[in-house]
């Protein structure tokens, strides 16, 4: 059986305690705050005083009496972290998934093996949202809108799997960062249209303040443990689509991307047009596994109820 456990921790007042003396000479102090405890273990955060974000902290793993300490600083995503959101403990209890910043433009996920007694991955993304049992995670690559540093800014969608072998996430990378991970679906990644730009250009692919020509117009939902839904507008085309991708063990996503028009709507309307300033808030199923719903976050003319069915299946 494949379970997780999510825990939202708020962040603890950091406030300096008296000077800890330990055989005569000052120590740091520090605070430790409960993350996580199911039988017999138990996860602490342990944090120094006063702190800033994750440095110098780590994640206190107590199991049967057995402790070990597992820094958290040792990657660009953990430097940068102001704070753990949720704590996701993997299907054997052998892997947790701290989401990280979870509020924030870029949040992150630190990846802990507790038999190692390490941080074996790390990545940065945008609104990074796990699957039910927390194995998955839809996110939005995060990227630095600057060309000079980042070949073709483009949208990406991904995948990561955190029970996964971390060499299994990663992908060729224009910068040695924790951007590049989980598997590309539906858009191409960036090396890849970048090298196919060039080709077709006879030259570099990189435009000056080109700015994304793909637009996410709903959060990623997980309808199911491996099918994850959304909406992407192509601003050039201006055409929407749903976007459900599948997720599967040693093969890629399978994907089917519905292009939303009058023939997939369920009601006799013409989707509202990707040009006006809708957004989906929720993507639904009911009995009827033909069909989803997609949500709006506030009315539009075609859609009184703030609600359209679309056909996945022709």
């Amino acid at each position: 059986m494949v379970w997780a456990l999510a825990l939202a921790v708020p962040a603890a007042a950091q406030t300096p305690g008296p000077p800890v003396v330990r055989d005569g000479a000052a120590v740091p102090a520090v605070q430790t705050r409960e993350l996580l405890r199911e039988g017999r273990l138990a996860l602490v955060l342990v944090q120094p005083l006063p702190g800033d974000g994750l440095l110098g902290s780590h994640l206190r793993a107590i199991r049967s009496g057995v402790t070990t300490d597992i820094p958290l600083d040792g990657t660009v995503t953990g430097r940068r972290a102001r704070a753990i959101g949720a704590v996701r403990l993997l299907a054997g209890g052998r892997r947790v998934v701290l989401h990280l910043d979870p509020e924030q433009e870029a949040s992150g996920l630190l990846v802990v093996d507790l038999a190692a007694g390490a941080v074996i991955d790390a990545i940065t993304g945008h609104d990074l949202v796990a699957s039910p049992d927390g194995r998955f995670w839809a996110f939005e690559e995060h990227a630095i809108r600057t060309v000079a540093v980042w070949p073709h800014t483009e949208t990406v969608y991904a995948v990561y799997d955190a029970a996964a072998p971390p060499s299994a996430n990663v992908r060729a990378c224009p910068s040695a960062d924790d951007r590049c991970r989980g598997q590309v679906v539906y858009l191409p990644d960036r090396l890849a249209l970048c090298h196919a730009l060039a080709i077709e250009r006879g030259g570099s692919c990189l435009t000056p303040a080109r700015q994304p020509l793909h637009d996410r117009r709903s959060p990623f939902v997980w309808l199911s443990a491996r099918e994850v839904a959304w909406v992407d507008v192509d601003l050039a085309r201006q055409d929407s689509t749903l976007v459900i991708a599948t997720v599967r063990d040693g093969a890629p996503a399978t994907v089917q991307a519905v292009r939303l028009e009058q023939a997939r709507v369920i009601e006799d309307v013409v989707f509202p047009p990707a040009r006006e300033a809708w957004e989906i808030e929720g993507i639904t199923r009911d009995d009827d596994p033909s069909r989803v719903w997609l949500h709006f976050r506030s009315p539009v003319r075609q859609a009184p109820l703030r609600r359209l069915g679309i056909r996945v299946v022709s």
